[in-house]
């Protein structure tokens, strides 16, 4: 066989093969496209209240970051709190180590201490307020369920595409089919907690706060929007 017969058949074969392979579904079958969106808010079960413990005198008599945080944690026991929420802030337990070497230094210990509601929150800000801890704030909130929450709002996102989907091809008499394309567009807003301070600690908090009469307890749910860009088929 002649290698120019040859190429010829190979041709053949090479546009045939071609001719045989199914066109992108994406790109030949009819579709419409539709954007929607699943929202959800959420009651927080996690709050960190983070706060400090500073050394500081009474009179002459200095008292000790040890028996401040002895006193503290007299207070959350007796009040039914479990300890093991109460954890150091960053590498504090550190700090306090070196400072502790220095007699002249007021030494300061930060912490964080989880609870599950608002009314936990507001008795464990009364206990802060009782030993004098200063800069106390929420930093911050969440919920225990967040990717089963998640997960419910991202499958209310995708129904809301389809069911928009139908009803504007039922407009003009036509039937939604299959999801061609599906792109999530996840939104996550943690919500905003102010830093709010507890009453009785001006000389160890920043000039742009002022002390709170009374704490402030309260602060936003926790808002979750998700929408996706979906593709279906007419049918």
């Amino acid at each position: 066989m002649k290698t120019s017969q040859l190429f010829f058949i190979l041709i053949l074969v090479s546009m045939s093969s071609f001719a045989q392979i199914d066109p992108n579904p994406l790109l030949s079958t009819p579709y419409i496209e539709v954007t929607g969106e699943g929202e959800m808010e959420i009651i927080p079960d996690q709050i960190d209240l983070r706060f400090t413990l500073k050394e500081r005198y009474d009179g002459k008599t200095k008292i000790n970051i040890e028996d401040l945080e002895k006193k503290m944690k007299q207070h959350l026991k007796v009040n039914q709190f479990d300890l093991t929420k109460l954890s150091l802030a960053d590498a504090d337990a550190d700090f306090v180590t070196i400072k502790r070497k220095n007699k002249d230094v007021l030494a300061s210990k930060d912490y964080i201490f989880e609870v599950s509601t608002t009314n936990e929150l507001a008795d464990v800000w009364e206990i802060l307020d009782e030993i004098d801890a200063a800069n106390a704030y929420i930093q911050r909130v969440d919920h225990s369920q967040m990717d089963d929450f998640k997960k419910e709002v991202k499958i209310k996102a995708i129904k809301n595409a389809k069911e928009k989907a139908s009803y504007l091809l039922e407009a003009v008499d036509q039937q939604v089919g299959s999801a061609l394309f599906i792109q999530e567009r996840e939104n996550y807003s943690q919500p905003f907690a102010e830093k709010m301070m507890i009453r009785g600690v001006a000389s160890f908090q920043d000039d742009e706060f002022e002390i709170a009469e009374e704490p402030a307890i309260s602060f936003k749910k926790i808002k979750l929007n998700y929408k996706v860009f979906a593709r279906f088929a007419i049918n």
